[in-house]
């Protein structure tokens, strides 16, 4: 089961390599947000949790592309944190 499980992690760190390839090698956690599905407070939630892997330099966050692909592709089958609501459904 645990290869199973790696090789499942390896196609989805591929696949995520192939869609963030024009993505910067570095990134900011502003831009981070920008390149994948979660917000930016959560990247931040992220990297205070140390979940997200980052550097700091000059008093800001670091994030290298490796590093949020890796974060993405294990957490890839999680439930969506977001819910959406419709306005005209009551409870």
């Amino acid at each position: 089961m645990n290869e199973e499980f790696d090789t499942k992690i390896e196609s989805y760190r591929q696949e995520l390599e192939h869609l963030l390839r024009k993505c910067p090698d570095i990134l900011t956690p502003a831009k981070a947000a920008r390149w994948s599905p979660l917000g930016k407070n959560k990247v931040y939630e992220l990297l205070h949790s140390g979940e997200l892997r980052s550097f700091t330099y000059q008093g800001g966050y670091v994030i290298s592309k490796a590093d949020l692909i890796d974060y993405l592709a294990l957490h890839c089958e999680d439930d969506a944190g977001r819910t959406f609501k419709r306005g005209d459904q009551n409870d």
